[in-house]
């Protein structure tokens, strides 16, 4: 897929109905959005690595061909991903197997590190009841017990924001959209894959 058409796919979606839904329940919290001091939409490549050690960026298929780079130790990676729409900032991680996060080449995992969770909470090997005590029940769900919410939320700018985009010369409205994925695989009731996303279309 292009980067037009990707592009194009994903602000098509950003147009939906703006309420908590697909998903019934309430977005995710900010805390959702960062792992190891990284968090989506505030990091980019250069901080990634300045926090996690040297890595490379990859071209990939996974997730309709964005760049991504990670971190594997035997047992597990974490990857993130950079689009297009984000202006090059982090806008998606996921954790997993390095068998089956990605076909790109990861970096070890800096020393000490192990183990890892999202500042919400999520970890590989947490049950599927423990999953659901933290996001509810998926909006989709399939017969692999592959896992999928989305939300399309109306976000404000702060007036600070509004102010700084009028100096630069970018007005901008008072609200923008923000499109939430959250995908979880189990297998035996544990699960083996997270992945979350969020990109804002200003």
């Amino acid at each position: 897929m292009t980067a037009v058409c990707r592009a194009l796919c994903i602000f098509l979606i950003l147009l939906q109905p703006h309420q908590y839904s697909a998903s019934k329940e309430k977005p995710p919290d900010d805390s959702h959005f960062s792992i190891r001091q990284i968090t989506i939409g505030k990091d980019n490549f250069q901080t990634l690595q300045a926090k996690l050690g040297p890595t490379k960026k990859c071209h990939t298929t996974h997730h309709d061909g964005v760049d991504v780079a990670g971190y594997a130790a035997p047992d597990e990676s974490l990857v993130f991903e950079f689009g297009e729409i984000g202006g090059g900032d982090v806008t998606a991680f996921f954790l997993g197997s390095p068998s089956e996060t990605t076909e790109c080449p990861l970096s070890p995992l800096p020393a000490g590190v192990s183990h890892l969770t999202t500042n919400g909470g999520i970890r590989l090997g947490m049950t599927d009841r423990q999953f659901v005590g933290i996001f509810d029940d998926p909006q989709t769900k399939t017969q692999s017990d592959s896992w999928k919410y989305e939300w399309t939320l109306d976000a404000k700018y702060t007036e600070g924001e509004k102010k700084a985009a009028a100096s630069a010369g970018h007005p901008v409205p008072d609200t923008y959209l923000v499109g939430i994925t959250v995908e979880a695989k189990f297998k035996d009731g544990k699960l083996i894959y997270f992945y979350i996303a969020k990109l804002e279309s200003t």
